[in-house]
């Protein structure tokens, strides 16, 4: 993620990054899934489950999540 945006707390740079789970090794990254969908993507059946894009300020520290 080469993009960086404007903060919208304090106006400083936000720069793009993961969310990173700690030992669990070869699991897919988080992503977005609608309130009541299976806690796992069931083969055959929709989803509107989203991956996350992250993006944290590096001024204050606010954080901001992005479906894509």
């Amino acid at each position: 993620m080469t993009d960086s945006k404007e903060c919208p707390k304090c106006k400083g740079k936000m720069s793009g990054g993961t969310l990173k789970k700690i030992g669990y090794y070869g699991n897919p990254p988080y992503e977005f899934a609608l309130d009541g969908e299976a806690p796992f993507p069931v083969k055959g059946v929709p989803s509107k489950r989203k991956q996350l894009e992250l993006y944290c300020c590096e001024n204050c520290g606010f954080i901001e999540f992005y479906g894509k």
